[in-house]
């Protein structure tokens, strides 16, 4: 039996095995490199687990050996709870600013992370693994119950099709930031609720004439400035988020 005054989790991992009560679960060879050797944990200390589907589950360590160990699944302390249905669409950038928008667009909730060829975008190949163990690393971090899905790199058409005509599209156009009417945080508290949506990021040279006009003409779009300043790509990821879920989202909830 699950005693009250047991320790408090020294280690927060996520899964990909089912969880239930008793379960032995084998964390992967990076995972228990991480538990033993940096955080050097011992037989019997707790760890949180999760998976994105069972919840949230306190288990204890038990070592197999100086170089590895498992972990048996006391009993679920959360259960599963989703995210705010909010995608990030953006053009990717270099690498290590690819890194901070897949860690922070984790950080701030979003269910989908979809890095989208433009026709201005520079980059030419996304490293879909490592956006991931970003979006891995970020929600063990900040402990959200689910991990954001990394979709590969494609078309930014591909994903505005994905979007259908049911979720609004938050398009942050930089050629608006004279419009008073695009005010992002307005525009946002007038059309609140949105259940669905997805922040749109263009390149660092902007989206082309034609993809402006496209956007503008998208049946369920709605156009935001952030501000008189010219963001760079991932600067303008984490400030458009921040304004959604601050009016629409969770924070505001």
């Amino acid at each position: 039996m699950w005693q009250m005054n047991a320790a408090s989790p020294k280690a927060r991992l996520f899964v990909e095995d089912d969880i239930a009560m008793g379960q032995t679960l084998l964390p992967g060879s990076d995972q228990q490199h991480y538990l033993l050797n940096v955080m050097r944990l011992g037989d019997g200390d707790a760890v949180a687990i999760f998976n994105g589907r069972d919840g949230e589950w306190h288990a204890t360590l038990h070592r197999d050996g100086k170089r590895s160990c498992h972990l048996l699944a006391q009993h679920q302390t959360r259960p599963q709870k989703a995210s705010p249905d909010l995608w990030l669409i953006f053009a990717p950038v270099k690498k290590a600013r690819l890194d901070f928008i897949a860690q922070k667009a984790s950080e701030m909730g979003c269910r989908r992370i979809w890095p989208v060829r433009t026709d201005h975008c520079q980059v030419t190949r996304v490293n879909d693994d490592r956006m991931m163990a970003n979006a891995i690393e970020a929600a063990e971090q900040t402990e959200r119950l689910d991990v954001a899905e990394v979709l590969p790199f494609t078309p930014l058409s591909e994903a505005l099709a994905a979007c259908g005509e049911d979720r609004t599209l938050l398009f942050c156009d930089e050629a608006s930031a004279d419009d008073a009417d695009a005010n992002a945080i307005a525009r946002l508290a007038a059309a609140v609720p949105i259940d669905r949506a997805a922040v749109l990021i263009g390149p660092e040279g902007g989206f082309s004439a034609a993809e402006r006009a496209h956007l503008s003409g998208v049946r369920n779009s709605l156009k935001l400035s952030l501000g008189p300043r010219i963001l760079r790509a991932d600067t303008a990821a984490i400030a458009a988020l921040t304004c959604f879920q601050a009016v629409c989202g969770d924070w505001a909830r």
